[in-house]
């Protein structure tokens, strides 16, 4: 078998190195700004909800306790 004769075990080593580095880093330059646009993107929309959430909840709490003091001052 060819994969396991010692002379050519080397030369396909250095093939692999090359083949994946070079696929490695046509990936990276290629997909790498798409994928780190893509996760800048979804981490703001994230941010954003979390934020309205957060507003929404402190308007209905302070609204509630409007009603509250309205209610507790009527009696």
């Amino acid at each position: 078998m060819t994969q396991l004769d010692s002379i050519t075990w080397s030369i396909q080593v250095f093939w692999l190195f090359v083949i994946f580095s070079i696929i490695y880093f046509l990936l990276y330059r290629l997909y790498g700004p798409l994928i780190f646009y893509n996760q800048n993107l979804q981490s703001k929309k994230i941010q954003k909800h979390y934020n309205l959430i957060v507003f929404y909840d402190y308007l209905n709490v302070s609204q509630k306790f409007k009603r509250f003091f309205i209610i507790g001052n009527s009696l």
